[in-house]
């Protein structure tokens, strides 16, 4: 039944994507291990769902693609991966390593690309706070998630 409504929705999600989405930028996805894909509507993603399956594809290359059931939701935004609140807080930096404070330890801390890609995920320890080594993410934009706030961090 689970699978059925999700099929129905989402083929009225590939009828009305530009009504639905008037001012929305993207469509993005969560899946139950956490990830998410945030696609650019401008271009032209292409949905399916065919035995189970979720696939999502642009200019025939594979975004998403999962079993119906874990995917929990998704959703259209204006900005990537629902990022609505940028923090004014800074974390700190010290030698190429990002210290992310205030976090529970049940909670991870989750980095990400601008394009939505997930480079990794890092757990709080018990005193609140998570090292990320830059040095392994390589240069860029990256977008670091706690579960209340988000920050973007240019790694050079």
């Amino acid at each position: 039944m689970k699978k059925l409504k999700f099929l129905i929705t989402m083929l009225v999600l590939m009828v009305t994507v530009s009504v639905s989405a008037e001012g929305m930028q993207y469509v993005v996805f969560d899946l139950k291990d956490g990830t998410q894909t945030a696609i650019a509507l401008q271009d032209k993603p292409v949905i399916t769902c065919q035995g189970g399956e979720l696939k999502v594809t642009v200019a025939g290359e594979e975004k998403v693609s999962a079993s119906l059931v874990d995917v929990t939701k998704y959703y259209f935004s204006d900005t990537p991966l629902g990022i609505f609140d940028i923090t004014e807080e800074k974390p700190r930096i010290e030698m190429g390593h990002l210290y992310v404070t205030r976090g529970k330890t049940d909670d991870a801390v989750r980095v990400y690309t601008t394009d939505g890609r997930m480079v990794g995920t890092y757990p709080i320890t018990a005193n609140g706070t998570t090292d990320i080594d830059l040095t392994t993410l390589g240069k860029g934009l990256f977008i670091v998630r706690t579960a209340k706030t988000s920050i973007k961090i240019l790694n050079q």
